[in-house]
């Protein structure tokens, strides 16, 4: 095997068990379904919150700090928007110092959107993900929370960036490869 196919294996590798796959779009049966979370109890803290029920808008602002089953969101300000149900979130726009947290991961931005029905947040305002000492940037970073798979994508001032750290099982991989090398 070549030093080019090594790379593209231990990239596979790494892409499949480190960082969600990084993929164009979503795959027409759906892959693995999301979770709907937009029922799901949100616990919100912040300075100020100003409620417009006729509006279906809630808005909080001065470090928000917004926990929903295992994802943590900080904010300057955080727009909950509900859904035709008064027990339903459709969507959460996080806005200013965006911070994100889900187990290992942290993605940061100057402006996110999360849509609890698709489980998907869009990170933008020069997004960042980290997962362990990997990472990737872009111009926009979409991430979808219970399909374990992500879109990252690059514009004229912001192309995409990975930065990958081998693994144990990547070096144990090439030190593999190596043998079978003539």
């Amino acid at each position: 095997m070549g030093k080019i196919e090594r790379i593209l294996v231990l990239v596979s590798v790494w892409l499949l068990g480190v960082l969600p796959a990084v993929a164009a779009s979503r795959p027409a049966s759906g892959g693995a379904a999301a979770r709907d979370r937009s029922s799901r109890p949100i616990t919100i803290k912040a300075d100020e919150l100003k409620a417009d029920n006729k509006g279906k808008i809630a808005t909080f602002t001065g470090r928000v700090v917004a926990r929903q089953e295992d994802v943590t969101i900080y904010s300057d300000k955080l727009v909950i928007y509900y859904g035709d149900k008064q027990d339903q979130v459709d969507k959460i726009e996080a806005i200013g110092s965006v911070r994100i947290l889900q187990t290992n991961r942290i993605g940061t931005g100057g402006h996110a959107l999360y849509e609890s029905r698709e489980g998907k947040i869009t990170l933008s305002g020069n997004p960042k993900v980290t997962q362990d000492k990997d990472s990737i940037t872009g111009k926009v970073i979409v991430y979808y929370l219970d399909d374990d798979r992500s879109v990252v994508i690059g514009g004229e001032n912001a192309r995409v960036e990975a930065v990958i750290h081998p693994t144990k099982s990547g070096a144990t991989l090439k030190k593999h490869d190596a043998k079978k090398q003539p």
